[in-house]
């Protein structure tokens, strides 16, 4: 497809080569992502999922522990008829007692605790498909927030110098009324087509300040600088893509959700995997070693010395049912994620071709509207000519500034709406991905005063 043809990136080298401004959408995608609480909730997720590598590794490693206890007893002794009348003699001892434990677990063959660590691993993968599906999100947040900040910016833009030469229009037309060359539904007019400029462009200032405020909430950057800068020309950017067909057999083998949905289903895999391995017997081999002493009144220091080592089996003989159900219930989650995953891929596929076609559609309405800005400028030179021969009127200049305005609200609109459409297509390869940096380069430079 033409419109969307790989072109040379030396324009978006051109763009790495310059340092860095405040508001290059580059610097704005950085701040961001310093900011973002949903990226960070992301990159803490993926965190957590990483340690469950090492938490099922531990259950493969030697399991060591220590016991100890340490006691002062006191133990009496009662003689009854020790004396000459009968009575009794007794007497009271502290002792010592302690008992000290040193033991060590190593599983052997435990079938369920290695396919726990390939699920850590898949766990891990997860979390990090998730944050690169954030990621991707987050770069598309921020163009169109950049973006939205510099089409509001270029339309306050048009609407200034629609209120100048409008206001100017309403001057002239009252003096032609009062030098009674002019009527006066002619100068009521200008000032009214003058009234509405101001109110035009005091709407486009009021969403300005919206389109900062929310490029400030999103990046934690003041957008001013973004004042000085211009939306970049749609027809200078290319995707590094040249068709449909090229962007759905890269995005198949990169998306990120659709990693992780690979990554889900081999991990219910795993689990079904699991829990008939719960079936199997385990085998460990134990070793300890245990010191003792326990005095007594009539045994003092004598001490006792254990060490032993042997070989543990554990097999499951019947649990009421639990095992079986456990199969079953992972069995039907593993079958369930392999029909999540088809889903995911057949609605990617489904986005993908729809949101080209939204791209070249978005391509039209600006090169429609492109001609249309052109007719409303040629209205105007008409009606300038049409006024110095006595045919328009100021008002009808007016008229025309402001229908110029109007159609350059328009391809403003569809204008970011191409740059936008691109966007949306990228969101779905992770930012790694050779496509994302060259586009952000290319529209950054295109976007500098």
């Amino acid at each position: 497809m033409k419109r969307f043809r790989s072109g040379v990136l030396a324009l978006a080298l051109l763009g790495t080569l310059t340092p860095l401004r405040a508001m290059d959408l580059d610097a704005a995608i950085d701040a961001a992502e310093k900011n973002d609480p949903t990226l960070a909730s992301a990159q803490a997720n993926r965190d957590a999922a990483f340690e469950n590598i090492a938490i099922a590794r531990a259950k493969l490693l030697p399991q060591t522990s220590f016991q100890s206890l340490v006691q002062k007893l006191e133990e009496g002794v009662k003689q009854e008829g020790a004396t000459p009348a009968g009575g009794s003699v007794g007497s009271s001892y502290l002792v010592n007692a302690y008992n000290n434990q040193f033991s060590l677990r190593q599983g052997l063959y435990h079938p369920r605790d290695w396919m726990g660590y390939d699920i850590g691993q898949l766990q891990s993968e997860y979390g990090a498909q998730k944050l690169a599906s954030a990621r991707s999100d987050l770069w598309v947040r921020t163009t169109n927030a950049w973006l939205d900040v510099l089409t509001a910016v270029e339309l306050r833009r048009i609407y200034e110098q629609t209120v100048k030469t409008t206001g100017y229009a309403a001057e002239q037309a009252e003096k032609r009324f009062k030098a009674g060359d002019g009527t006066r539904d002619a100068a009521v007019e200008a000032r009214a087509q003058h009234e509405l400029a101001k109110s035009q462009l005091l709407e486009a200032e009021i969403n300005q300040r919206s389109r900062e405020q929310a490029f400030k909430r999103l990046t934690g950057m003041e957008a001013t600088d973004l004042r000085d800068y211009r939306l970049p020309d749609y027809r200078q950017v290319h995707l590094a893509v040249s068709n449909p067909d090229e962007l759905q057999q890269i995005v198949s083998s990169t998306n990120p959700e659709i990693l992780a949905a690979q990554a889900a289903e081999q991990v219910n895999k795993k689990r079904a995997e699991q829990a008939r391995a719960d079936r199997l017997p385990t085998v460990d081999l134990v070793a300890s070693k245990s010191w003792a002493q326990s005095d007594t009144v009539f045994t003092i220091n004598q001490r006792y010395n254990v060490l032993g080592a042997g070989v543990q089996v554990n097999i499951p003989l019947y649990d009421g049912g639990g095992l079986s159900a456990t199969q079953r219930q992972a069995e039907f989650a593993a079958r369930a994620s392999s029909e999540d995953l088809r889903t995911q891929q057949v609605k990617l596929a489904t986005q993908v071709e729809s949101d080209w076609a939204s791209a070249e559609a978005s391509l039209e309405r600006a090169r429609s509207a492109e001609v249309l800005i052109a007719s409303a400028q040629e209205q105007k030179r008409a009606a300038e000519m049409g006024l110095k021969s006595g045919i328009h009127t100021w008002g009808d200049v007016a008229q025309a500034d402001i229908l110029i305005a109007r159609r350059a609200s328009d391809y403003l609109s569809y204008a970011s709406g191409v740059l936008r459409a691109q966007a949306h297509l990228l969101s779905a390869l992770p930012v790694t991905e050779n496509v994302w940096e060259p586009w952000v380069a290319q529209i950054s430079q295109l976007a500098k005063p």
